[in-house]
């Protein structure tokens, strides 16, 4: 009852109840430690013992108290290498049990998350795949030449296929029965799963969308348009239109109330909804801010200046990151941890609540521009041709 009390005191409830911790497998076999730095977990018990069998509350803590540890001390596995697409990696996305990534090459590749082996090579699109989303074993793909493809990532089959937009489809996402896709059209499209076909347009934009978020049926887009809107999808007008940014809007995020976005104008702003509010204007980047990674606590903000801003949602600056050389493109925050992805291969991980590098990870064989992070598992994409995905294993 101590580990248990332990393990909810500290938020670790879910990895011996939902995400089972006690079921995760390293992604490669043991190798020596010589430089102290394998994250392999191994609970030595005897076999001749009087002591009673480990109780199940006990194991997880052990086992998460060690996964903490090897975040917190860069204590990873080498870079496995997935090689397959022949021009570069434009969207990538993972599950519980496989990574997919869509390439220039007009190709979709399926891999194992496990054994980091090929299962599939999806050769139904005829331009660029820009966009990937998974659902259980249900994989929805964005293309260059202006289709949804709806996937059966576990047989590598094409469901159905969804026309309408009339340029690339560049966001995608999955909200119970509807997909939602937006791209260069300037449109937001939604489209029934079950019946597959057209639900509504969403128009509003006068410029093409360049990110797209989304929290229950709310969704928000930003655009080159420096409009960011708000909207419904079960209704085919918008709930809001925000306007205040000087430049494009290049990354945003929303929860049921409250919408963050942030700006070429090199501003990060918050707003309420559906009032359409601006609550705070956080300015005190010196250039784009290039992403956005929120939790319920607080706001990080990356930027072409190299640096990560760490904001309240009452506005303060609580915390300026510095340790990138270039542009901070991609941003992975938790209850725990704050990781960031940037130039020059550079991956460092946060205590975002101290302000403090805790590791930079320096094994990451590719420059990066797309980035996952699982509770185990570091997942980028490079920008190089040929496109690579790199899985970095923290178990």
């Amino acid at each position: 009852m101590i580990l248990l009390h332990h393990c909810l005191e500290r938020k670790w409830m879910r990895f011996g109840l939902h995400d089972n911790i006690l079921h995760e497998i390293p992604l490669s076999k043991p190798q020596s430690n010589v430089s102290n730095t394998s994250p392999y977990f191994q609970l030595y018990i005897p076999k001749e013992t009087r002591l009673s069998p480990i109780c199940r509350w006990k194991n997880v803590f052990i086992r998460v108290f060690h996964l903490f540890k090897n975040w917190e001390k860069g204590r990873y596995t080498m870079p496995v290498t997935l090689k397959g697409h022949k021009d570069q990696v434009k969207a990538i996305d993972c599950n519980r049990t496989c990574i997919v990534s869509g390439s220039e090459d007009h190709t979709v590749i399926v891999w194992s998350l496990h054994t980091c082996s090929k299962l599939h090579t999806i050769k139904v699109h005829s331009d660029a795949v820009t966009s990937v989303k998974l659902k259980d074993n249900m994989l929805v793909t964005g293309c260059g030449d202006s289709s949804v493809r709806v996937i059966d990532c576990t047989t590598g089959q094409l469901a159905f296929s969804l026309q309408g937009h009339q340029g690339s489809v560049d966001h995608l996402a999955i909200i119970e029965d509807y997909i939602v896709s937006a791209g260069t059209d300037k449109t937001v499209m939604v489209w029934s799963i079950s019946k597959q076909k057209h639900v509504h347009t969403l128009r509003g934009h006068v410029d093409e969308i360049e990110c797209m978020a989304y929290c229950g049926y709310t969704v928000v887009t930003g655009s080159w348009d420096k409009a960011v809107m708000v909207w419904n999808v079960r209704q085919e007008d918008a709930v809001q239109m925000l306007h205040g940014h000087r430049e494009v809007v290049t990354c945003c995020y929303c929860t049921e109330d409250t919408v963050v976005s942030g700006s070429g104008d090199s501003d990060v702003r918050i707003w309420r909804i559906p009032s359409g509010e601006c609550l705070h204007v956080l300015s005190a980047h010196e250039a784009e801010v290039y992403c956005l990674a929120c939790s319920a606590e607080v706001i990080a903000s990356g930027s072409s200046d190299s640096t990560i801003i760490i904001w309240s949602y009452t506005g303060s600056l609580l915390h300026t990151l510095t340790g990138h050389l270039g542009v901070v493109r991609c941003l992975h925050i938790n209850e725990f941890r704050l990781v960031s992805g940037g130039d020059q291969k550079k991956i460092n991980v946060w205590d975002y609540r101290r302000g403090t590098l805790l590791n930079t990870i320096h094994r990451n064989p590719t420059r990066l521009h797309k980035m996952l992070v699982t509770d185990t598992k570091l997942i980028t994409a490079s920008p190089e041709t040929p496109g690579t995905v790199t899985v970095i294993s923290f178990w």
